[in-house]
């Protein structure tokens, strides 16, 4: 049984449905803060994974923030007038992160958050915007471009270099899956049909060079005064969809230059609160800024296996706690993590682009059989939440393979 301390303000943890809502709440609880998994009225409950872990103390349902945002904050504030000291609200989801954002002099005055304000999400969410911001900074970006005035779009294929990638410019605002934000284009003709279909979705998305090597993230928690609390970095070493998807497998790492790029970035906006800064590329090559996630990110169970517990330091950050004098690593590094049903998924899209396929195969199964790799969301000391994601991820694939699309 977990024992909940009475004297530090419970956590409401929303968007219980993500994966990285897992990790945040195992932290919390860990540490004897009580945490209530909120989660939209919507949501099947067997898909609500932080209902079931038995670090959650209590379960709180919300209207979609998206859509009626007064009847999400009254759910929330229902709750926290029941509490002896206002609560620590810590958004997962976007569309929570965005409404608490917009709202926060009003979410203030009954609960605690650590959240920047409107404007600096939506610079963070503007591709365009963001990389203009950047390279003001002298963070090295990938050379981008956009169809011009008056140009069509077979000009504008016929004067790119290939590979290169399509982006939309705030994809994640439109709810579309990290892959449907994006495509990676081979030739001219597969540009024209790409781009199109992509200028339907939003207009006029960003043109990119395609970037080889490992994406790398680096996670910060900035306080009140826009200051990193803490600082955490890893390597994707798979994804799902092979061709760019949240991580399946990933290694704690640190690199000074990347930090201190990412660091720069978070200033320039005036963060307060949580994001990840992502950067693909190679030691050897050098890096390029691909993003920012103002948010958890898919792989935050990999800095808590590490021993960065960057949901506590949210957690402290929004109840004041101040940022300290050094930036250094304070945690483990090459700590792996993997997502085993997503990383499973992926052993064929791999296997069929590396050269060395015999290679890949046995450092595979090497992986898989390593006892000092974690699941980034199984674990048998939380029995129940692992079952439930288990038998909600099968059953969604089932329903895939129903309507044929598997």
């Amino acid at each position: 049984m977990v024992v909940f301390a009475i004297d530090k303000p419970c956590a409401i943890v929303t968007d219980v449905r993500y994966r990285m809502s897992v990790p945040v709440i195992r932290c919390l609880g860990r540490r004897g803060i009580k945490v209530i998994a909120a989660e939209r009225e919507s949501t099947k409950p067997c898909a609500a994974l932080g209902f079931y872990s038995k670090y959650t103390a209590g379960n709180l349902l919300y209207p979609a923030p998206d859509s009626d945002a007064r009847g999400f904050f009254d759910a929330l504030r229902r709750y926290a007038s029941g509490c002896e000291t206002p609560p620590v609200i810590i958004p997962v989801g976007m569309d929570s992160v965005l409404a608490i954002s917009e709202n926060r002099e009003e979410v203030s005055k009954w609960a605690r958050v650590a959240v920047s304000d409107i404007k600096s999400i939506t610079l963070a969410n503007d591709k365009s915007a963001l990389l203009e911001l950047a390279r003001g900074l002298g963070v090295p970006c990938p050379e981008t471009t956009r169809l011009m005035q008056g140009e069509d779009i077979p000009n504008l294929a016929g004067r790119i270099k290939y590979p290169a990638v399509i982006k939309l410019i705030s994809g994640e605002l439109l709810g579309l899956s990290p892959q449907d934000r994006y495509r990676i284009v081979y030739d001219s003709r597969e540009f024209i049909s790409s781009y199109t279909k992509m200028h339907e979705v939003s207009e006029y998305p960003l043109v990119q060079e395609y970037i080889q090597g490992d994406g790398y993230g680096v996670s910060a928690v900035f306080d009140e005064n826009h200051n990193p609390v803490s600082v955490f970095c890893h390597r994707r070493i798979r994804e799902y969809p092979v061709s760019g998807g949240p991580s399946s497998f990933c290694v704690s790492v640190w690199n000074d230059e990347l930090v201190k790029y990412a660091i720069t970035i978070l200033r320039a906006l005036e963060w307060t609160g949580v994001a990840m800064v992502e950067f693909k590329g190679s030691p050897e090559t050098g890096f390029k800024l691909m993003e920012i996630n103002p948010r958890f990110w898919g792989s935050t169970a990999l800095s808590v296996a590490a021993g960065c517990d960057i949901p506590f330091s949210l957690y402290r950050a929004a109840l004041g706690d101040k940022a300290g004098v050094e930036i250094k690593q304070e945690y483990r590094l090459n700590k792996k993590v993997r997502f085993i049903l997503q990383d499973l998924l992926s052993f064929s899209g791999y296997l069929r682009i590396k050269s060395n396929k015999a290679g890949f195969a046995a450092g595979f199964v090497r992986d898989l059989l390593n006892p000092r790799v974690s699941d980034g969301v199984l674990s048998l000391a939380d029995f129940k939440v692992s079952y439930m994601y288990l038998k909600s991820a099968l059953g969604k694939r089932d329903r895939i393979k129903d309507r044929g699309l598997l």
